[in-house]
C-alpha cells in the first residue's frame, strides 16, 4: 500500500552532509504516521528510504533512536518557526497567533489525519517523556517572555488580577491543546489557525491596558 507523503526532513548538516539519514527519517515519519510505531519495522523504513537495512543501523541504533531523532528535528523546527513569528511585522495578535501556530501547527500538519495519533502520543510519552516536558517548558517560557515584551512596549497591560503571566500562559497552552481535538477543528488546518487567532485575541484582551 502506498504511503502518504509528508513534509521532507533536511538533516544533512547534522549528519555531515549525508542525504541518507534524511531519507531514513522521512521514510520513518511517513510509516509511523500511516501505520503506527509498533507496526513499522526497520526493514520497512529501509525499504521506503531505499537504503540497506545495515545503513539504517549505521546512523541509528534502533527504531526508537529514529523516532527520537524525528522529535529533535521537530523541536528545532518549532524554535525556528517561533523565532520567525517573533520577528514578523504585524499586530500583537498576529505575532501571538504565529507563536501559537508555530508550536501547535507543526504536529497538527504531520499527525492530525493519522488514525494512529493516540499510539504516537503514547510512544512520545514512553520514549521521551522528559524531553517532551522540556520542550513544553521551553515553549511556555518563550510565550511568557513574549507577553512581557508586549508589556514593556506598552502594547498590553498586566495579567488579570490574581494571575501571573506564567499562569496565563499555562491556561493558554491548555486551551490551544484542547483546540486540536475539537470536532470542528480536527483535520482542518485553516480551522486550527482561526482558533489560534481567537485564543490570541482573548488572551491579549484579558491583558488590555
Amino acid at each position: 500500500m502506498p504511503v502518504k507523503k509528508v513534509q521532507k526532513i533536511n538533516v544533512g548538516a547534522r549528519e555531515g552532509g549525508s542525504a541518507k539519514p534524511n531519507a531514513i527519517m522521512t521514510a520513518a515519519l511517513e510509516l509511523f504516521t500511516q501505520y503506527g510505531y509498533r507496526k513499522t519495522s526497520i526493514n520497512d523504513i529501509a525499504r521506503l528510504a531505499q537504503v540497506a537495512k545495515r545503513t539504517v543501523y549505521l546512523h541509528f541504533e534502533n527504531k526508537a533512536a529514529v523516532f527520537l531523532a524525528i522529535l529533535e528535528y521537530l523541536g528545532e523546527q518549532v524554535r525556528q518557526r517561533c523565532a520567525a513569528a517573533e520577528r514578523a511585522s504585524g499586530t500583537a495578535v498576529d505575532r501571538l497567533t504565529g507563536l501559537l501556530d508555530a508550536y501547535f501547527g507543526m504536529a497538527f500538519e504531520l499527525f492530525s489525519k493519522s488514525e494512529h495519533m493516540p499510539e504516537l502520543e503514547e510512544t512520545f510519552s514512553k520514549l521521551a517523556r522528559a524531553r517532551v516536558g522540556d520542550l513544553n517548558t521551553e515553549y511556555e517560557n518563550r510565550l511568557a517572555r513574549f507577553l512581557r515584551s508586549l508589556q514593556k512596549t506598552g502594547d498590553i497591560g498586566g495579567p488579570p488580577q490574581g494571575l501571573a503571566v506564567e499562569q496565563v500562559v499555562h491556561i493558554l497552552m491548555r486551551m490551544a491543546e484542547g483546540a486540536k481535538h475539537d470536532p470542528e477543528v480536527r483535520g482542518d488546518r485553516r480551522a486550527l489557525e482561526r482558533r489560534m487567532r481567537e485564543l490570541a485575541i482573548l488572551v491579549l484582551a484579558a491583558m488590555k491596558k
